[in-house]
């Protein structure tokens, strides 16, 4: 029987705000219709309106004591001072007027800045909140919170599944919208990765559990995305700066004025227009509705000063393979070179089984892209590695292996001039055939002779063709290539997309460099990378844009943007979003500053009263907000 008055408790507390905005305004027009149908006296016209400033006030002139006990003088406090200064002359109108529009406008901003942040509130309500898993005794539905690592959790068609982990059974059609923005279904199956919010539309799973709770990538997000939406741009900090003496000014302008004018509504009313109310809201609605948007498609972009430097990016470079290009390099064919007359100081035959033999050694301890297409071909052609042991994994170069009949050398041409092999104008013929259709060659080195070489492809990535014109619309002037790969088949990946200029062959340091001489110039670099081989010259570049960083825990975090998904139309789309959220910035910024510099001249030129400038003034806060609130939409929605 005590539910009853706890509950309407309970919605009363939720909704103070709009029952303060309506017993205000009814008790407002009540008063204007007794009058205005000739039932109401001057007293009860006075009573009334009395009663709503009151109503309206209490909560404003509360918060404005608070404020003050803080030692911070708000735009709560001038409203309190101007109530109360009308009340005192007896203008309980316009003290009425006053109170009921600024908590009016306080409400309706609540409910308008709600909005935008509905992208983290949806991340939010998209949160796994149980998981299946898979016990002795048989499968347990628990908390998702109570899930450890190492558990296996079941995972049935309609769950959202509550880890991060690898598929040990099964196969299923995986909904990851929510984390990468990809509409399509992304179909895994054993040995695959799966990521925490991902949705199971059709099948079973057996996952086990590597991530869990708060470490999971959907947990990071959530937490990223709170916190850039929270961090501020330069513009408002130096708005938060100014706010600190402005409030104070205004007031002793207003003192000053009625020394003056000795017109103490006049004051009043140059107290009240004076409020910095839009200037508050310019720069937060635009940045938590920008931010809210990109993460709902799956990029996120960092706050505060990192936003002001994405705005800025006129160069952006990009790594090839695995960023322009799929990542899935596969081996096109593999040569054997011709031996001199005795063979190989080991006299083993030079063929093309033992060349792959001799790689897939050498690569068997390495996490390079290139790495994995040496030995799956391997695998596919059924060819077993040599016993190898002491490898070496050199960035840039290759992989280095001992073998009990020599040393085996598996990279780029500089690795074997490193170790003092040579290769003949032939071998070097056979390279740059390959390496003229686009082909990615590693050299097979033995004991200190070239045995044979690798050609490798690896296709373009789905959407590449457009990036460039892409990001030129973005207002990016110039695009560049950093890549260890040949001159070839970079220079022919440039070709086919349009990329402006082209540096290839480069060391991990030397990207670095390269980075750092176009910041030297003047430039305001971006640096597209996958998040791992890229790690040095992300760190370098001016805004690091990190690509697939579903997969990538330290990418997400360190990187100035993170993509959740591979698709290249994303980073132009990451910069263009910057850039309006800065634009739109700078356009509440000047718009609320130039209507409270028109108000107050209209004050002073006694053209603006009270009610009517209080009116305009909260109309500006609402449209400054209205106007942050386009970044929920995309361009050409």
């Amino acid at each position: 029987m005590y539910d009853a008055p706890s509950r309407v408790y309970g919605w009363v507390s939720r909704h103070r705000e709009l029952l303060t905005v309506s017993i205000s305004g009814s008790l407002i027009a009540a008063a204007w219709i007794l009058r205005a149908i000739g039932r109401g006296t001057p007293v009860t016209f006075m009573v009334l309106m009395t009663v709503a400033a009151v109503v309206a006030g209490i909560s404003v002139a509360r918060e404005a004591i608070g404020r003050l006990l803080a030692k911070e003088f708000s735009i709560p406090l001038l409203v309190t001072i101007a109530a109360v200064g009308a009340l005192w002359i007896g203008e309980a109108w316009e003290a009425a007027a006053v109170t009921f529009l600024y908590v009016l406008g306080g409400y309706l901003e609540g409910l308008t800045l709600a909005r935008t942040r509905a992208a983290l509130r949806t991340l939010i309500d998209l949160a796994p909140r149980t998981g299946r898993v898979k016990r002795a005794d048989g499968v347990h539905v628990i908390d998702a919170s109570e899930i450890s690592k190492g558990d296996v959790v079941v995972v049935l068609p309609g769950d959202r599944v509550p880890v991060d982990g690898m598929v040990l059974e099964g196969r299923a059609s995986l909904d990851t919208s929510p984390l990468t923005g990809e509409p399509l279904p992304q179909e895994v199956g054993p040995g695959d990765s799966v990521l925490g919010g991902s949705v199971s539309q059709v099948g079973f799973l057996e996952v086990e559990a590597q991530k869990v709770g708060v470490d999971t990538t959907f947990s990071r997000i959530l937490y990223l995305v709170a916190e850039a939406q929270d961090q501020k741009p330069k513009v408002q900090r130096m708005l938060d700066r100014f706010a600190a003496w402005y409030t104070p000014l205004i007031i002793s302008l207003s003192v000053a004025l009625y020394l003056l004018t000795r017109d103490i509504e006049l004051s009043l009313t140059f107290l009240v227009i004076g409020c910095p109310g839009a200037l508050v809201v310019a720069s937060p609605v635009a940045v938590v509705a920008g931010l809210g948007h990109a993460a709902r498609k799956g990029i996120l972009i960092k706050g505060g000063e990192r936003l002001e430097r994405i705005g800025k990016v006129d160069v952006v470079a990009f790594d090839k393979t695995g960023t322009l290009t799929l990542g899935r390099p596969r081996v096109n064919g593999v040569e054997a070179f011709d031996q001199p007359s005795g063979g190989t100081a080991h006299q083993i035959p030079a063929n093309e089984q033992w060349v792959t033999a001799l790689a897939a050694a050498a690569e068997l301890r390495s996490e390079h892209h290139l790495a994995k297409a040496i030995l799956d071909y391997a695998k596919e052609q059924g060819i077993d590695p040599v016993e190898a042991s002491d490898w070496a994994l050199l960035p840039g170069l290759g992989a280095v292996a001992e073998t009990d009949q020599g040393t085996v050398l598996v990279g780029n041409r500089r690795l074997l001039s490193s170790r003092g092999v040579s290769l003949t104008a032939a071998q070097e013929g056979a390279a740059s055939r390959r390496e003229a259709t686009g082909e990615t060659v590693a050299f097979v080195a033995f004991a200190g002779a070239p045995v044979g070489l690798i050609g490798i492809v690896d296709p373009l990535r789905p959407g590449a063709r457009g990036l460039v014109s892409g990001l030129k619309q973005a207002g990016v002037r110039k695009t560049i290539m950093l890549t260890g790969d040949n001159e070839h088949a970079a220079r022919r990946v440039a070709a086919l997309l349009g990329i402006d200029e082209v540096r290839a062959g480069l060391l991990p340091e030397e990207k670095v460099q390269a980075i750092r001489e176009l910041q030297a110039a003047g430039h305001v670099v971006a640096m597209v990378g996958d998040g791992v081989n890229d790690a040095p010259a992300l760190a370098t570049a001016d805004v690091s844009i990190a690509m697939g960083a579903s997969g990538t825990e330290v990418a997400v975090e360190t990187a100035d943007i993170a993509l959740m998904t591979d698709r290249l139309e994303r980073v132009p789309e990451s910069i263009g979003l910057s850039r309006r959220i800065l634009s739109v910035v700078r356009q509440n910024v000047v718009f609320a500053v130039a209507v409270v510099a028109l108000l107050l001249a209209g004050v002073v030129g006694r053209l603006v009263f009270l009610a009517g400038g209080m009116l305009i003034h909260e109309a500006s806060v609402m449209l400054v907000i209205l106007n942050g609130m386009r970044l929920l939409r995309s361009p050409s929605a």
